[in-house]
């Protein structure tokens, strides 16, 4: 199976109007835990799997490539194409890493972090993602100011809401299948969504629409074409209570994302710390010293 990440810098860098839906920093705390939840991600996933590929920006090879010497198997240096976009729109840096795969994948954030390759079922399943997203309760709020705001909305979301009785959607912390003509065809609608909207972004919140155009949106039309999307984790609450608990690896637990609000938490940022130091203590003291020497 080939495993993706995508890495555009432009949310990473901004430097005003900061706020928590925001991946300045990658949304760490402070940008040393960034460097290394990259550090440690990428890693990791070679560790156990050969096919890892790097789609990012020119300043993003400078970074991860460059400067961090991570052991990507191949890099895509795309993104810079989506230079004219809003930074709030984090997400679509992914959806174009998404639209340009050819061959069966898995995507991973950069905040992932495997203690055991996928099963053989799971990686050959036609669409994955993360866990299932129902009964979020911050979508509803989010959605009925997109509805009212903005120009275009796609009629697919408004039939999957009336089906459900509610929003469902995915977490996107891993995405991915067998099924590559499902992503292009979804990626092109998420890219219509945002472009039939960029003169109303600023009427919403734009950090959050990114869960819609990707998150909602995938589930949406998994479920318009028929298509079973199989899960990684099950019984996960709108808190992700669980999900980085660093503590228990890497016999107890095989499998950490550090998603939303554990970012902000200093110390899940220094578990994330001790982990990268004790076992790959070269990368560790090398982002130290880039940081040191102002290179990062």
């Amino acid at each position: 199976m080939k495993i993706v990440q995508s890495y555009w810098s432009k949310p990473s860098l901004k430097k005003e109007n900061i706020n928590i839906s925001d991946r300045n920093k990658g949304g760490w705390l402070d940008k040393k835990y960034n460097y290394m939840s990259w550090a440690l991600s990428c890693l990791q996933f070679k560790k156990y799997y050969e096919n890892v590929e790097l789609v990012t920006d020119a300043a993003g090879y400078d970074f991860l490539i460059n400067k961090l010497e991570l052991p990507y198997t191949s890099v895509r240096v795309v993104l810079d194409e989506l230079n004219d976009y809003h930074p709030d729109l984090w997400a679509l840096g992914k959806i174009h890493a998404y639209s340009i795969q050819d061959e069966p994948f898995i995507h991973a954030d950069g905040d992932i972090f495997i203690y055991c390759k996928f099963t053989d079922k799971f990686e050959k399943s036609p669409l994955i993602a993360q866990n299932i997203e129902k009964g979020f309760n911050y979508y509803d709020d989010l959605f009925k100011n997109i509805e009212k705001e903005f120009d275009y909305v796609p009629e697919v979301l408004y039939e999957s809401k009336k089906l459900n009785g509610e929003i469902i959607a995915v977490n996107a912390g891993i995405l991915g299948g067998t099924d590559v003509d499902f992503f292009k065809h979804y990626t092109k609608e998420a890219f219509k969504f945002v472009d039939n909207n960029r003169a109303n972004l600023d009427k919403v919140n734009i950090g959050m629409f990114n869960t819609v155009f990707e998150q909602f949106l995938y589930h949406a039309l998994s479920e318009k074409s028929n298509k079973e999307v199989s899960y990684y984790l099950n019984n996960v609450n709108h808190a992700f209570d669980g999900l980085a608990e660093f503590t228990g690896l890497p016999n107890k637990t095989t499998y950490i994302h550090t998603v939303g609000v554990y970012k902000k938490i200093k110390y899940i940022g220094d578990l994330l710390a001790y982990r990268l130091l004790t076992d790959y203590p070269e990368y560790y003291y090398k982002i130290l010293n880039l940081i040191r020497t102002n290179q990062i």
